[in-house]
């Protein structure tokens, strides 16, 4: 039995099967086992480029923990008024107009594009003598040297309320860097090399001033097959094609030698009869790469962290931004309905040239198997 057979069920499966039937081999059915393997990885795969976990630089509060890479004005100290970790990072400055505090040493951070960094996140407190809110507040992130760099006006992010924290939040979204973001470039910096960050207040009237920082973070998407995480779940998908092909291929052929049996048919040797019916499952092929295409173009979906620093829950976005789409119905919600019908079919197909019995009985004998699958499957929970 040839390559040729095993499609050909899918587009001639009368001669398909007549071939078939004189000269059954196991070797099609591996044949087919191995397609649904390689397909459905392909498809998981397609899957979980969909998914943009997000990534946090560094991933752990280090960058606040520690006074080693901070420079400022003022009086550096770790203070336990904090949002996170240990420590929060503060500087105090006696009777001044301005406090600035600045962080290098940290590294390069490629902020240029959509497989760069995308976001900062970040808590700030400022703490003012008479309670002033400040005239000015900016954000600088440096390229090369301190006198590269570009600049945002933090006004916006910060409380407008003495002592309380507030996070780089701008309508509940994560502060943007990167191209076409609204920062100002000075001295032409590049978002490609982004090597350190400066916190800036400043006052009319001079006063006792505080800042501090906690939580600072580069954050950006990366997607699940660019992680590893994919890598590591490749053996657990091909353990799940095997026995998803095993479950359905034994449940068809069992159902449907007890349905044979019980209409008085001869339905030949059980091994040469799921042999036969094996074959009707390159239709598991076309469903796992018309999944794939259909998946292929929905749009991705970024999933942020939450305040626990846990990704969102995927039902939700699942829900509100591909639920609607076409594609994504196609893909599971009738897709899987078009392959138990058409699987059907070709069981129906075979029954009739194996059994040599008429249509009308092939197609009775393959809808009470229909049937008693389906009820199996309710009971079994698969």
């Amino acid at each position: 039995m040839g390559v040729r057979e095993v499609f050909e069920v899918l587009y001639s499966p009368t001669e398909a099967f007549k071939k078939i039937i004189e000269k059954p081999e196991f070797k099609g059915v591996l044949l087919i086992l191995v397609l649904v393997m390689v397909s459905m990885t392909f498809t998981q795969s397609v899957i979980a480029s969909k998914f943009f976990p997000q990534i946090e630089t560094p991933d752990d509060d280090d960058w606040t923990e520690s006074m080693a890479l901070w420079a400022s004005n003022g009086d550096r100290s770790n203070d336990t008024d904090r949002i996170v970790g240990n420590y929060s990072i503060r500087s105090f400055v006696p009777n001044g107009t301005s406090i600035w505090m600045r962080i290098t040493g940290i590294g390069t951070f490629d902020c240029s594009g959509d497989r760069g960094y995308t976001e900062l996140f970040f808590w700030i407190k400022w703490v003012h003598q008479n309670e002033t809110f400040p005239s000015n507040a900016t954000l600088r992130l440096f390229s090369g040297s301190e006198g590269s760099y570009f600049e945002l006006d933090l006004t916006n992010l910060i409380s407008n309320l003495n002592n309380e924290w507030s996070n780089a939040t701008v309508n509940n979204e994560t502060l943007k860097i990167g191209p076409g973001q609204g920062w100002e470039l000075i001295n032409s910096p590049d978002w490609k090399s982004i090597t350190g960050l400066e916190f800036r207040l400043a006052w009319p009237a001079s006063a006792d001033l505080t800042m501090k920082i906690d939580d600072l973070h580069f954050r950006k998407y990366v997607s699940f097959v660019e992680t590893g995480a994919f890598r590591g779940s490749m053996t657990s998908i091909l353990i799940y094609a095997v026995m998803d092909f095993s479950m359905n291929w034994i449940l068809w052929a069992g159902v449907l030698l007890l349905a044979v049996k019980a209409f008085r048919e001869k339905g030949g040797p059980w091994t040469i009869f799921f042999i036969i019916i094996g074959h009707v499952f390159s239709v598991t092929v076309i469903y796992w790469l018309a999944s794939a295409a259909l998946v292929s173009t929905l749009p991705p979906l970024n999933l942020p962290l939450t305040s626990q620093k846990e990704t969102i829950p995927v039902d939700g976005l699942i829900q509100e931004r591909w639920q609607p789409n076409w594609a994504y119905q196609l893909s599971f919600l009738y897709l899987p309905l078009l392959r138990e019908i058409w699987t059907a079919v070709l069981c129906a197909i075979a029954i009739h040239f194996l059994c040599e019995i008429t249509w009308r009985r092939a197609t009775s004998i393959t809808v009470i198997a229909f049937l008693f699958r389906f009820a199996l499957r309710l009971f079994l929970g698969f």
